[in-house]
């Protein structure tokens, strides 16, 4: 079922490109069209024409590869160390509904079937040739073994599924041509026939109207575009009674049959299926959820078309369990009621017959002959789909935000951990809820950077308790996000490590630090004020770091003794690294060091001899409990009496009460951050309490041990 939304969702770019032709092309105002001939001559529909033939006319091909690509990439997810290449499954789907297809006939052969009419029986081929390709890839004696010389996989991959798919297309043939023999039909037309039997023992155009509206609707539940797939057996369901309201009207007598596709287009079908028109509504009349909101508002001026696509694999209505029975009930009561209405005289019968696209209220208007009573049956309906989906969408609502915490907090948990995937990734190689959620917001992140909204800084104080000064600040990066609010800073590090962004962010940080620190000058905070800058070690990767560091700390007039570069101390681990190499550096250009997190166990004591290392931040590992752990204690005051001893200063981080600072005063330490001093502020608020302890008398310095 995924695969298969998969699929249609891969096509929504087209299916949206050919709606919009269709409408372009059958908007169903005369001075409009009158207007377009004028301008562009009495041919300018072939623009539109084209469009459709290249995406409703083909519609069926690019839905079967999207279903058998992502049939074998699930595959090989589930099965990574066979896998199978999906773009030779995709082709190998692809073939087999082609040899199954007729090239000529009197129903139009190929260039029938290979668009909507075809798109039933695409999914069904996709589904058994991708896994008949998939067993038969699975069995080792039809895989053949090529090795390629160096690095290229692609030789070795299309020779093992050489076998299998030659079978594959093989075995479809030999079913096109036993199906050709025996019916003296096509696969497609066989098909369709046995589709429309169960409508033969309907005992009315009612019961059959309601059985293709339910029919239609559940095939789009399960993510089969049940619109389009269906689109062939409505007309030659309703055909017939078309015709013999036809008759009818000419005759000057009410049409027999009121249930037909044209009734349904115009007074059930609103916005697409599932009266889709009511669902946005209901969305922005209710809805808090910032993500279904904005969806809404973005599907409203498609839905008016008729066209829902973008809704409904985007809310998603697709197998989404919450909006399954209203979907199912909207449209059934809403063919209920136009039935009543026109059977009882209170609505015109449609005299008119319009396209699809044509957009509610006028489509009522006019296909009513120009009764206003047709819009006004419109409007009741929608107002009826609306009361139906209102209480699904605060569900609906509800469970979405218990999902984002439930998703963000084990996301958090594997941010923190130490633990990488194959690719030597936390989260975005995942499969599951947690992966899915990393790679939105990876996508996301990009965006936050290209387009500078949503980060910004915060700036926790560093005190030293003897003098009650501030000292100075770390630099917090922060992230508001748009539908998900405030992500935690470990999670948006874990995934700007995962997505290659850090030199980025890294140098956004940097430059945003620099420039608070100038306001911070200007309004008269002392040069020895320092601002921490976290640097990550994909960031010391980059040779050319100290450089950009120089230039970015110049370029706001600051001096060097006004920026500290932090780094945590999992970096520390190889004496002869080359991030040692920049780290070292960047010190004999006169900016402090700090190692964070120390204490967290990575390295040993006797690496400070190493490292250009003039401040050690102590890990809340160690600081949170020192004030009852006996152990920490001893630890935190083994590294106070080294570092006296190297000319190295102590910062304690997470210090949150009197009881830690006694104690850690008395093991030698003075230089505290955490929130019993203050919370993390911003710029303004840090320039204020800076200044409110400082007054405008420089701090004393933190001058770096070695340079």
């Amino acid at each position: 079922m995924m695969s298969i939304r998969n699929g249609f969702l891969l096509c929504l770019p087209l299916v949206v490109a050919g709606a919009l032709a269709i409408v372009l092309n059958n908007l169903p105002i005369q001075s409009y069209q009158e207007a377009m001939g004028r301008i562009f001559g009495s041919d300018w529909r072939q623009v539109g024409v084209a469009i459709w033939h290249g995406t409703f006319g083909i519609l069926s091909l690019p839905v079967l590869i999207g279903i058998s690509y992502h049939l074998a990439q699930n595959y090989n997810q589930r099965h990574p160390t066979c896998p199978i290449a999906p773009p030779i499954a995709a082709l190998v789907g692809l073939a087999s509904f082609l040899v199954m297809t007729p090239l000529s006939g009197e129903d139009g052969g190929m260039s029938r079937w290979l668009g909507v009419q075809g798109l039933f029986v695409s999914i069904v081929i996709s589904l058994t040739a991708s896994r008949l390709f998939i067993f038969l890839c699975g069995l080792k004696h039809l895989r053949m073994t090529v090795y390629s010389e160096g690095l290229d996989v692609s030789i070795p991959e299309a020779f093992s599924c050489l076998a299998p798919g030659v079978l594959t297309i093989g075995c479809f043939t030999f079913v096109h041509l036993g199906v050709q023999t025996v019916t003296g039909m096509a696969v497609h037309e066989c098909v369709y026939t046995l589709m429309l039997y169960p409508f033969a023992f309907a005992k009315d155009i009612l019961d059959a109207g309601i059985a293709f509206v339910l029919l239609t609707h559940v095939s789009w539940f399960f993510g089969i575009h049940g619109t389009n797939v269906f689109d062939p057996l409505s007309h030659e369901l309703f055909e017939r009674t078309t015709e013999f309201n036809a008759a009818a009207f000419a005759a000057g007598l009410p049409p027999p049959y009121p249930i037909n596709k044209q009734v349904l287009d115009v007074f059930v079908f609103m916005g697409g299926a599932g009266s889709s028109l009511c669902l946005i509504a209901a969305i922005l009349v209710v809805s808090r959820n910032r993500n279904s909101r904005r969806l809404a508002k973005i599907s409203l001026a498609p839905g008016l078309l008729n066209i829902n696509e973008i809704l409904m694999y985007g809310l998603p209505i697709v197998l989404n369990p919450i909006f399954v029975l209203p979907f199912l009930l909207v449209p059934l009561v809403l063919t209920l009621t136009s039935y009543l209405a026109l059977r009882h005289g209170l609505v015109p019968w449609p005299a008119i017959s319009l396209d699809w696209t044509t957009p509610p209220i006028l489509g009522g208007y006019l296909a009513t002959g120009g009764a206003w009573s047709g819009p006004v049956l419109q409007m009741l309906n929608l107002f009826i789909g609306v009361l139906i989906y209102l209480p699904f969408v605060r569900i609906s609502d509800r469970i979405k935000e218990e999902r984002q915490k439930n998703a963000q907090g084990r996301l958090m948990e594997v941010a923190c951990s130490n633990l990488v995937g194959p690719s030597g990734k936390k989260c975005l190689d995942r499969i599951d809820d947690i992966g899915v959620l990393a790679r939105v917001l990876a996508s996301d992140l990009d965006e936050a950077l290209a387009e500078g909204t949503g980060l910004y800084l915060e700036y926790q104080p560093q005190i030293d308790h003897r003098a009650d000064r501030v000292v100075g600040a770390e630099a917090l990066l922060r992230w508001r996000h748009p539908i998900y609010g405030n992500i935690p800073a470990p999670i948006t590090i874990a995934i700007a490590e995962d997505a290659g962004f850090m030199q980025r962010i890294g140098i956004w940080v940097l430059d945003q630090a620099c420039i608070e620190r100038a306001r911070w000058h200007q309004a008269g905070i002392a040069p020895h004020f320092k601002t921490s800058v976290n640097v990550s070690i994909q960031q010391l990767s980059d040779p050319l770091l100290p450089e950009k560091i120089v230039q970015h700390v110049e370029r706001h007039h600051l001096t060097r003794e006004m920026i500290s570069i932090e780094v945590t101390e999992s970096i520390a681990l190889d004496p002869e690294s080359p991030h040692n190499y920049v780290l070292k550096r960047i010190n004999d250009m006169g900016f402090i060091i700090s190692m964070d997190d120390f204490g967290m166990g990575h390295s040993s004591l006797s690496y400070l001899k190493y490292f250009p290392v003039d401040i050690l931040k102590i890990d809340k590992a160690l600081s949170k409990d020192v004030a009852s752990s006996r152990v920490c204690a001893e630890i935190i005051s083994t590294i106070a009496e080294l570092c006296q001893t190297l000319n190295i200063k102590i910062i304690v981080e997470f210090v949150e009460n009197q009881e830690q600072v006694d104690v850690l005063r008395q093991l030698g330490c003075y230089i505290f951050q955490g929130y019993f001093f203050n919370r993390p502020l911003s710029g303004e608020k840090m320039l204020a309490y800076a200044l409110g302890k400082n007054g405008t008398v420089a701090a004393q310095p933190l001058s770096p041990g070695r340079s």
